[in-house]
C-alpha cells in the first residue's frame, strides 16, 4: 500500500523546492494580497459573455394544457384497476397484543 504524505511532509517538500529554486538564481516577486488575481488590476466588467438582445418568448399555454390533460387521463385509467385478492390482516386484542391472523376482502 502506498504511503500518503502528510501535510507536514508536503509542506517540507515545497519549502525544499523553493530553496533549490532560489539557490539556482531564481527570484520570487511579491505582490499585495489579491492583486495578482486581477487581470490588468481590475475585475472583468463584461461578465465573460456576449450580450445579445433578448429573444421574444413564444406562448405555449395551449401545448402545456394538452400535455397535462393527456397526463391526467392516463393516471385515471391506471387508478381504476384494483387488486381484489384477499389480504392477510393481524387482529389485536384490547391491550394491543396480536391475537390472530384473518383473511380480509377489503
Amino acid at each position: 500500500m502506498k504511503h500518503r504524505p502528510s501535510k507536514a511532509e508536503i509542506r517540507a517538500e515545497l519549502n525544499q523546492q523553493v530553496q533549490e529554486f532560489l539557490e539556482r538564481g531564481g527570484q520570487i516577486k511579491e505582490f499585495d494580497a489579491g492583486v495578482s488575481g486581477f487581470a490588468d488590476g481590475q475585475y472583468h466588467r463584461t461578465g465573460g459573455f456576449i450580450e445579445r438582445p433578448k429573444d421574444s418568448r413564444t406562448p405555449v399555454n395551449e401545448v402545456v394544457a394538452r400535455i397535462e390533460s393527456r397526463r391526467r387521463s392516463k393516471h385515471l385509467a391506471v387508478r381504476t384497476q384494483r387488486n381484489n385478492k384477499p389480504q392477510k390482516k393481524l387482529l389485536y386484542d384490547d391491550f394491543g397484543e396480536p391475537l390472530r391472523w384473518v383473511w380480509s376482502e377489503d
